[in-house]
Formats: structure tokens, C-alpha cells, sequence
């Protein structure tokens, strides 16, 4: 039997090697620091809100446009959204991410983590109403499940607590981790991003893997600030507004130059917004490559917000429509 999150795959044999030679992800890390010019898309987000008539309870953001744009590029790369559990590779088998969400804007506000799907053919139109129903729910009282999960460890004594975490652990070596487990706990996912720029962090801060779970890529999206910028063609000095975002990721999973290709997709992504208004173009073949499980079956997705929100209807992995079930 397989995991319940992944579906095992055959790498060549240097990269078998690498798994038992670099043994975790804090000895495989790799950091990026990336600039994404605005200049488009700020003026995008603005459009489309005001077209809209959206207000900031359910409008479009720069972080619900980088999330987007971090899902769209793993579905055309899907070798990144690859993780290793017990020195042996697997294809996860589908594309979320997780992010803090603040209960509110106030300062000592509780924090819950939040791990939210996605489609290939995802659209900026299906993302922001999916986020919003999502943040809506997670600010509720009910919250989320990976706050039960950790009020329940954590006030466990400090010996019961270490047996469970080795318990857990050998577990998830042996690829026998509950499936509760994987579906609450935010650390399994294809990938977690940070929101520093929400809270007026200053500069480019990249932050680390975590050994639990088994996300193999953590990016920070920092403050939006002004930089000047030589124009290469006109050789002119220009003020840019830009972003940075720190990227760490797991080298195992893939080559460097596929690296190197995914890094290229997600500034194609965000210096660009209005390609993400449509489906990705991504071919039946590619999608059945990915080995997703059928988008209308995972736990965090509730069909009917899908079908009704925001008129556009969600679509199965090959391409037809999901029948509404009232």
C-alpha cells in the first residue's frame, strides 16, 4: 500500500543516492531571493476590484494573486510538488498550500494555520472566492481542525508528548501516517508561504523547512516597496515598485535547471495577472502526469461553493464538468 498522500516514483539513481546521503530537508535546503516588478500588476488588482464593485471583504489581493501563481507553476512543474518521506520519493497527490490567517488585524489577534487546494485550470475568479469562503471559515468560532490538533498535544505532559511525536514520526518513515493527521496538520503541502509584507516587514526574509510534515518549498512574499531600476533599453534610471520573496526549497526534488524554469514561471505569473483570468492551458496528458486525485473528492472543497460562487463552474481532472448535487 501507498501513501495517502502521494503516489511512490521511480527517480535515476543518483538522486536514490542523494535521499540516503542527505537524510533531511534541513541538509538539503537551497535559499532564492527573488524581485517581482508590480508595475503591471498593481494596477491589475485595482481594475478588477473596482470593474467588480468588490469591497475588501471579498476583494482581489496580491496574495491571493501569488498564491495563483505559486499553484499554476507547480501544475505546469510537477516535479516540485514532489516530497520524500522515508528516503524514498512521492508525486503528491494534489496542489495545496498553506498559509497563516490572523483571527483579526489587531495586534496580539490569535494566529490559525490555514492549508487551502487547488486546481490546475484554477482562475484568478475561482481562487478569490475560494479564499475568501475559506479565510471566512477559518475566523469563525468553529476555526480549524490543525487547531484542535495542537491544543490536544500540546497540553499533553512532556513524556506522553515525546512518545507521540516518535510514534508519529516512525509512522510517517514507514508511510503509515493517519490520514486525520495528513488532512489537518498545514505542514503537509505542496508548499507553505508567508505574508511578511501583511504585517510591514522590511527587507527579503527567507525562512526554513520544516522537518515535520513534508512540504518541500517555503516562500516568504515580503513589503511592497519603490527601487530605482536602469531601463536596459532606454539606459534610463526608473523608480519600480516591486516585491521580494524568499524561496527555500528542497534540492532533491528535482534538477537545477528545472529549478531554474519553475523560478522563471512564478515572475512570468506575477508580472503578468491577466493571463491567470483563464483556465491554464495545460493538455489532458500533462494533467493525468500530475497524479491528482479528483478535485471534487478532497475534504477541504465544498462542491456547491464552487459551482455558485463567482458563476464559474469547478471541472474534474479531465475536463468535465462536475455535476451539482443539491
Amino acid at each position: 500500500m501507498g501513501r495517502y498522500d502521494g503516489t511512490k516514483i521511480k527517480v535515476n539513481p543518483y538522486k536514490q543516492v542523494e535521499a540516503h546521503v542527505m537524510k533531511r530537508r534541513c541538509d538539503s535546503l537551497v535559499y532564492y531571493t527573488a524581485q517581482y516588478d508590480l508595475t503591471k500588476t498593481l494596477p491589475y488588482i485595482e481594475k478588477y476590484n473596482q470593474e467588480r464593485n468588490l469591497d475588501k471583504t471579498n476583494r482581489l489581493t496580491l496574495f491571493q494573486l501569488f498564491l495563483l501563481t505559486c499553484s499554476r507553476a507547480l501544475a505546469k512543474r510537477p516535479h516540485c510538488n514532489r516530497f520524500l518521506a522515508g528516503r524514498k520519493y512521492w508525486q503528491r497527490n494534489r496542489i495545496n498550500i498553506a498559509f497563516v490567517v490572523k483571527k483579526s488585524l489587531e495586534l496580539n489577534s490569535k494566529s490559525t494555520m490555514l492549508k487551502m487546494d487547488f486546481h490546475p485550470k484554477d482562475t484568478i475568479e475561482t481562487v478569490r472566492n475560494r479564499f475568501h469562503y475559506l479565510i471566512n471559515r477559518a475566523r469563525s468560532d468553529k476555526g480549524n481542525e490543525s487547531e484542535g490538533e495542537i491544543n490536544f498535544f500540546g497540553k499533553l505532559p512532556r513524556w506522553v508528548l515525546r512518545i507521540a511525536t516518535n510514534v508519529l514520526t516512525a509512522l510517517e518513515f514507514y508511510g503509515k501516517m493517519p490520514k486525520g493527521m495528513i488532512e489537518s496538520d498545514p505542514l503537509y503541502a505542496s508548499c507553505i508561504v508567508a505574508n511578511l509584507g501583511s504585517v510591514g516587514l522590511q527587507g527579503t526574509i527567507i525562512h526554513h523547512l520544516y522537518e515535520w510534515g513534508n512540504a518541500s518549498i517555503f516562500l516568504t512574499i515580503n513589503k511592497i516597496r519603490k527601487i530605482p531600476i536602469v531601463n536596459e533599453e532606454t539606459n534610463q534610471v526608473e523608480v519600480r515598485t516591486i516585491v521580494d520573496v524568499g524561496i527555500a526549497i528542497d534540492e532533491r526534488i528535482a534538477e537545477g535547471i528545472y529549478f531554474h524554469r519553475i523560478l522563471k514561471d512564478l515572475s512570468n505569473f506575477m508580472e503578468n495577472p491577466a493571463q491567470l483570468e483563464n483556465p491554464h492551458p495545460l493538455s489532458e496528458e500533462h494533467i493525468a502526469s500530475l497524479k491528482l486525485r479528483d478535485f471534487s473528492t478532497l475534504p477541504h472543497i465544498d462542491m456547491e461553493k464552487e459551482v455558485t460562487i463567482g458563476d464559474i463552474i469547478a471541472r474534474d481532472l479531465t475536463g468535465t464538468p462536475v455535476k451539482h448535487v443539491s
